[in-house]
């Protein structure tokens, strides 16, 4: 399978659990859990099976160098801390659905730094993509909370914006970090990071005390499910991709969170919904096309190459 094929069903699958993962969130939140105090004990569940996983299993990639430790630092208090908290800030400002909005122009942003500054050249395809893309999440969105546009206000405005930020800032400098490093020791100093940096703001003897069986449960959902497994398999397909490919067919997120919640929160799916559905949907088979069409031209050039040579 070419690697940049692989990398995007690696990331189409990461998208689909964290897609799943938002609706289990929204029940769990629904069920008087505290938001921040459920990323809290995610990070710290997270960071602690994968490790043992890792110590059973794998103890190579348990090792790093201390230059590497530096950049894992940075991705896991910037990049993870900085999405998880800029997000949560913003539902408890605004509401899901514009939060959603919001972290998701980041394929936007992306475009923009890699053209800037990674001196990408994007092809027609990515740019098509991204517009499609774009217009798809806006339909889903605005499809599901039609007051969303009239529920924005400064702070949670920004905080959204900023959460987008961060949301750009893991994808580009995690697969700086995937292309140093195997992307499972990626994930796990970077949530373990990030879960001592939440440390300081809530202890975790202050944390765990009063925890609940339910509560418990809920959170190694969330480490497994919406942590390990997905965040794992983004960062292994970022390895293969650039980064304005990989952000714009995470986007399928969205689609697999309104499915299922239509599915088991018997949530309605609208018509505008499911036409959102669709576009971000066409926009990655557009990129996977591309991806299959790249790997035949190399090969038949390969082919041609060869032939010449033998000539």
């Amino acid at each position: 399978m070419k690697n940049e094929f692989k990398g995007a069903i690696l990331i189409v699958i990461a998208a689909f659990f964290w897609g799943i993962a938002a609706t289990a969130a929204k029940f769990i939140i629904n069920n008087n859990v505290n938001p921040f105090k459920l990323v809290n004990m995610r990070l710290n569940l997270a960071f602690i099976f994968l490790f043992f996983i890792l110590l059973i299993f794998d103890r190579q990639k348990l090792k790093i160098t201390k230059h590497d430790a530096k950049y894992l630092a940075v991705l896991g208090v910037v990049g993870i801390v900085g999405v998880q908290t800029t997000y949560y800030f913003t539902v408890a400002t605004l509401n899901v659905g514009m939060a959603i909005f919001l972290q998701y122009l980041a394929p936007a942003m992306i475009v923009v730094y890699s053209i800037l500054f990674l001196k990408e050249k994007l092809s027609a395809t990515i740019l098509i993509s991204l517009g499609i893309s774009l217009l798809g999440s806006i339909s889903i969105i605005l499809g599901r909370d039609t007051a969303a546009a009239s529920s924005l206000n400064i702070v949670g405005l920004i905080t959204g914006l900023a959460s987008a930020f961060f949301l750009c800032f893991y994808t580009i400098y995690g697969k700086n970090c995937a292309s140093r490093v195997n992307a499972w020791t990626v994930l796990l100093y970077a949530v373990g990071f990030g879960a001592l940096t939440y440390g300081f703001v809530s202890p975790p003897w202050v944390l765990w005390k009063g925890v609940t069986i339910i509560e418990f449960a809920y959170a190694s959902y969330l480490a497994i499910f919406a942590t390990i497994i997905p965040f794992g398999l983004y960062f292994s397909g970022l390895r293969f991709l650039t980064p304005s490919s990989a952000s714009i067919i995470a986007m399928l997120e969205p689609v697999i969170a309104s499915l299922s919640a239509f599915l088991l929160l018997n949530e309605k799916m609208t018509f505008i919904q499911i036409i959102g559905g669709v576009l971000i949907i066409t926009a990655v088979i557009i990129i996977n096309i591309h991806y299959v069409k790249k790997e035949t031209s190399n090969n038949e050039q390969k082919t041609a190459d060869n032939k010449e040579e033998l000539a």
